[in-house]
């Protein structure tokens, strides 16, 4: 089967179509955000989040990807969504599995964002009063990169309907991948 590297911008539904259709496939699952976060051992998502800018969650990213290509067996591979701007990463998972695009327009992401519960990091400015909703703004910024992520996609799945149909597609476009029918 191989190795199948997911990619995309943040909170397109990589780990969440990732983690599903491996468990359809029976393959194995990664995530290199998980990988990364268990490497750097933060006390908590405030301490990753601010890790993030710092160059140690870009370099434990980079590990997970070194370590994932070396991995001997198949697996589906949710990345996080720096990986596709690092050409080692990019080099790594070219050689070594088939590179998927998950796609989700924007504003999708952006009301799954405003709608999923979670506790919002805002950082406030303090010359102007205003907010900023940082995961709002990761969104845009890697949406300013989008070009990078369709340049090195083997395949590319829209996912901008429900949870059931974007696994549904990726189970289909791995087996068609699989028997060389696309």
């Amino acid at each position: 089967m191989g190795k199948f590297f997911l990619i995309g911008i943040p909170n397109c539904g990589k780990s969440t179509l990732g983690r599903l259709t491996a468990d359809i496939l029976k393959l194995p699952f990664f995530d290199t955000d998980t990988m990364a976060r268990d490497r750097l051992k933060p006390g908590g998502s405030d301490s990753i989040f601010s890790s993030v800018f710092k160059q140690r969650f870009v370099d434990a990213q980079h590990a997970a990807i070194a370590e994932l290509a070396g991995f001997d067996g198949d697996a589906i591979i949710a990345t996080g969504a720096e990986i596709s701007l690092m050409l080692e990463c990019v080099q790594s998972m070219r050689t070594t599995g088939t590179i998927i695009l998950i796609k989700r327009k924007p504003e999708l992401v952006l009301e799954d964002l405003r709608n999923n519960g979670k506790r919002r990091i805002v950082l406030r400015d303090e010359a102007n009063g205003m907010e900023i909703d940082m995961q709002e703004n990761f969104v845009k910024h890697y949406m300013d990169n989008y070009s990078c992520y369709e340049s090195i996609a083997d395949l590319s799945l829209d996912n901008n309907g429900s949870e059931d149909e974007g696994v549904q597609k990726l189970v289909v476009l791995i087996n068609q991948w699989q028997t060389g029918n696309i």
